[in-house]
């Protein structure tokens, strides 16, 4: 070991000239030192897999080497102490925040094993300055002269060991695995509120370079570690541990704000814990993941509260993503309402219209422009897409109408952008049935409301599998019933008929393959099974492969190509027909001979377009 070696060379020389220095020099400590910190840095920066085992590594031989100098200068410190002089300081190897930087490589880990390394990390740093334990025979522990160059975990130490966990319980792939790590982590939090107790009332125990060492008070950040630990592992019982976080969050708020000297910034008193929006919002998401009919209306209560402390001025404030979790998890329990228990059962419109009473109240927050909302609350295109999704996912009645309306409403904002939400409140509140332009001719520029081609899509589908909604098991006999079960579906396919023509119309979106596969499974659903159905199945076949199908999206991400996408690709010069639409096609036109004409003409039109 090389600092070994330049260490033992300086001590000779001292010896044999005399001299009494109280301090060891070297040369290489510093470099050591730094070189390190560069090493462990690059491990983590190579090949994150195997760099907590080599920094552990290079900690362990750095500690060695440490305990070796120890060893070497306690015969020369005692008789300089003897002589009551200033005791020899040792080059100090292992720093607290080499440490911490061993700990953050078994934090991105991302693994179990890495918050157990870590914590035991942790725990020995800590046993380092164990008075109370007679048992240990560490020369610090017996020489409070050596104290100073023994690492104390500070407030980063245990906010990575807290990291570590909560990674390791977000990453699980196992739920039961997620629980124990998600525990490990609160009880990784609650030892470090009692250590920082600790170290109040004895500070003279825990200091570094003569200063004192406590300021390990648990803050947001550590918290929301814990509260993201539990939020991602589905379940009512973790939900409910989130919720006991805050709980405790609200706790120490309450007792900071009354007992503690806190700084203030601008007026506004700062404390260490304090429930912000981040805190509120995992808090929702934990409920939301619960995948229940109760942890939607829990999240709906927390968001509700939210506001109400919003607006009396907490500083907490509200944005449109709180909004978009608690009506994800109302739509998802209307998909997944056959999968619940009877006693969480509820109608799935009631559902669909709680997600659209949350989009109505987020409209008219918009249109208050009041400070502490405005432009933090603006209903997204994503907004009214969780909303025509719940419609269509609740396979109601009204369904059709209903998700029709939505449509017409994010069409409505995109056209009256440049006129203000107030006017795109009002339009909405009018019923607006049909997309025109705005008070100045001219169509709106705000690409948040421009709804894309699958939010047509969507309605189309909610229309094309409609037919079964409302209809009696038994033959009906009566012919009044008859017709007007054809007249409520001729009505339902003349909803997609109007959205496909302003699809056509739209400058912002084109039909695809999915909007002609839709419209003639609507055919076929809702029409009466007659001469003048294939007549409209045809005169739509032959319009999607007239129109040019639009450029595919780009993805950050490009996925392998399977076969399964390879067959789904529109032939060339065959506009948006695809394998999909041929399939569906042939379902629909139940005579061979109207099938193979359709078809020839197709084949005929695509060469004249390949050439």
């Amino acid at each position: 070991m090389k600092i070994h070696r330049n260490i033992s060379t300086q001590t000779k020389n001292s010896e044999n000239t005399g001299s009494n220095n109280n301090t060891v020099n070297s040369i290489n400590i510093h470099d050591m030192v730094q070189q390190a910190h560069q090493e462990i840095q690059k491990f983590m920066t190579s090949n994150p897999k195997t760099a907590p085992y080599r920094a552990e590594e290079k900690l362990s031989q750095l500690w060695s080497q440490q305990m070796d100098l120890l060893d070497k200068y306690s015969d020369t410190a005692d008789t300089v102490n003897n002589q009551e002089a200033s005791p020899i300081l040792i080059p100090n190897l292992v720093t607290i925040d080499l440490i911490n930087l061993v700990l953050q490589s078994w934090t991105l880990s991302n693994s179990e094993k890495g918050g157990i390394r870590a914590e035991r990390i942790l725990r020995w740093c800590e046993s380092l300055h164990d008075y109370s334990n007679s048992t240990n025979n560490n020369t610090a522990l017996v020489n409070k002269n050596y104290e100073w160059m023994y690492p104390i975990p500070n407030y980063k130490s245990y906010a990575l060991t807290i990291e570590a966990w909560s990674r390791a319980a977000i990453y699980s792939k196992s739920k039961s695995h997620g629980f124990e790590c998600a525990k490990r982590c609160e009880d990784v939090l609650m030892h470090m509120q009692k250590m920082h107790q600790e170290r109040l009332r004895n500070p003279s125990l825990y200091t570094v370079s003569h200063e004192v060492c406590h300021d390990i008070q648990p803050d947001n950040n550590v918290f929301h570690h814990v509260l993201n630990a539990w939020g991602t592992i589905p379940g009512k019982a973790t939900a409910m541990r989130a919720t006991r976080i805050l709980d405790l969050m609200q706790e120490l708020h309450h007792y900071q704000s009354i007992n503690a000297d806190s700084s203030t910034w601008q007026g506004v008193q700062v404390l260490n814990v304090q429930p912000n929006l981040t805190t509120y919002k995992i808090l929702i998401q934990a409920w939301a993941n619960t995948g229940t009919a109760e942890g939607a209306d829990r999240a709906e209560l927390i968001l509700r509260h939210l506001l109400s402390i919003s607006k009396a001025g907490n500083n907490v404030g509200v944005d449109v993503e709180s909004f978009h979790i608690v009506m994800k998890s109302h739509a998802d329990s209307v998909r997944k309402r056959h999968l619940m228990r009877s006693s969480e059962h509820h109608t799935a419109r009631e559902r669909a219209g709680q997600v659209v009473a949350l989009l109505d109240w987020m409209e008219l927050l918009a249109s208050r422009r009041h400070k502490t909302y405005y432009c933090k609350i603006r209903p997204t295109r994503e907004s009214y897409r969780i909303a025509m999704r719940a419609w269509a996912w609740s396979h109601d009645v009204d369904a059709p109408k209903e998700a029709e309306g939505i449509l017409w409403r994010m069409i409505s904002a995109s056209q009256s952008s440049e006129n203000g939400l107030g006017d795109v409140v009002e339009k909405i509140l009018s019923d607006v049935k049909d997309p025109g332009t705005n008070k100045n001719g001219k169509a709106g520029t705000n690409c948040e409301y421009h709804p894309e081609t699958r939010d047509f899509n969507t309605v189309i589908n909610c229309c094309a599998f409609s037919r079964g909604i409302g209809e009696v098991t038994a033959e009906i006999d009566d012919d009044e019933a008859v017709l007007r079960l054809q007249q409520s579906r001729k009505e339902v396919f003349a909803i997609a008929e109007n959205v496909l023509d302003s699809l056509m119309k739209s400058e912002h979106a084109q039909p695809d393959s999915d909007t002609f596969l839709g419209m003639i499974r609507a055919c076929t659903s809702l029409l009466p099974d007659n001469e003048d159905r294939d007549v409209r199945v045809i005169q739509l076949f032959r319009l999607a492969y007239q129109t040019a199908l639009p450029p595919p999206e780009k993805k950050s991400c490009h996925k392998p190509i399977t076969s399964y996408s390879e067959r789904l690709k529109a032939a060339s010069g065959g506009g948006c027909v695809n394998a999909n639409v041929l399939r569906q096609l042939r379902l629909a036109l139940p005579s061979t001979e109207k099938y193979i004409r359709v078809r020839e003409e197709f084949e005929e039109y695509r060469r004249m377009n390949c050439e």
